[in-house]
């Protein structure tokens, strides 16, 4: 695992969801990654804390399950 901290940025219905959205916002592969829930299929997306710099990222809703940024 990285040295670096990521914090939850939603939980999504599949990861082509929050991959979908990170990719919306711009997040280079390498500042996101993707967590299964334990709750069947949904997985909660992380962000890399130095990657977004407090900037609110740009979101429509679609796939997310709950959470905010």
């Amino acid at each position: 695992m990285s040295g670096f901290d990521f914090d939850k940025s939603g939980t999504f219905g599949s990861e082509k969801s929050a991959d979908d959205y990170a990719k919306r916002n711009n997040l280079s592969v390498q500042d996101y990654q993707f967590r299964e829930t334990g709750e069947g299929e949904n997985v909660e997306l992380e962000v890399r804390r130095p990657s977004v710099d407090d900037e609110k990222l740009h979101d429509t809703g679609e796939g997310r399950k709950e959470g905010f940024f």
